[in-house]
């Protein structure tokens, strides 16, 4: 025997299984309410109560959307348990346990806008560099100058070498150093602009690719959330 939400009304006694989802939401929608819920929206009536907790969920993925798909994915599967409560319960346990590893698989997808304007594509890639060069140059010279000047007869030459016998005598020497130095510098800045231009044949594929990965996600969402529900039949 199970026991619906507590505003529910009381089910019959004698059910042998737990209550269908889709019962449980027309419940919730429908109980004491002239007008009713078409099946179509009982998922949107319904997943505020049936999910009144918080749990992890990308902001890459509407959450209205989310909860919506899960009712309708198993509306005609039976809740594995004996009350809604204990299925709502199990219901938040499970999706704070594996949404974490699915919400980085769901921030993976972001990006693919295929339906603003997304025709062409521009990137420009800037490359900005600098150089500098030093260069220094030392020149070192010198010369000597020795003038001897002696007014005496020829015999006495070696005199004059030796610096015993002078009239004029001049010694000079120049030193020249010095020292050349230069700098340059510079920068240079590339920029490069690529541009990729989708065909309507291009959209196709990748969007095609797009669902093909969100469905495996959800895929791998429903395969979790199996365990919740009474087995197929």
């Amino acid at each position: 025997m199970w026991y619906p939400f507590p505003i529910m009304p009381w089910l019959p006694t004698n059910c042998d299984l737990p209550p269908t989802l889709k019962s449980l939401m027309n419940s919730i929608c429908n109980y004491g309410k002239e007008e009713k819920t078409n099946i179509y929206n009982l998922a949107k009536g319904s997943r505020t109560t049936i999910f009144n907790f918080n749990y992890p969920l990308s902001n890459k993925v509407n959450k209205e959307d989310f909860e919506v798909m899960i009712l309708n994915h198993y509306i005609h599967r039976r809740i594995g348990f004996d009350t809604p409560t204990e299925f709502r319960i199990a219901l938040n346990v499970k999706l704070n346990e594996i949404m974490p590893r699915y919400n980085k698989l769901f921030d993976m997808l972001d990006g693919w806008d295929l339906y603003s304007g997304g025709e062409v594509t521009t990137r420009v890639q800037t490359d900005n560099g600098s150089n500098s060069l030093n260069n220094t140059t030392a020149n070192n010279s010198s010369s000597t100058s020795d003038r001897r000047n002696s007014q005496m007869p020829q015999n006495e030459i070696e005199d004059v070498r030796d610096g015993n016998y002078m009239t004029d005598y001049n010694y000079d020497t120049n030193i020249d150093a010095g020292t050349i130095t230069s700098n340059s510098s510079g920068t240079s800045a590339n920029t490069t602009n690529e541009t990729i231009t989708r065909s309507p044949s291009d959209k196709i594929r990748i969007y095609k690719e797009f669902m093909e990965n969100v469905n495996n996600i959800y895929s791998l969402i429903f395969k979790d959330l199996d365990s919740l529900f009474y087995g197929l039949v």
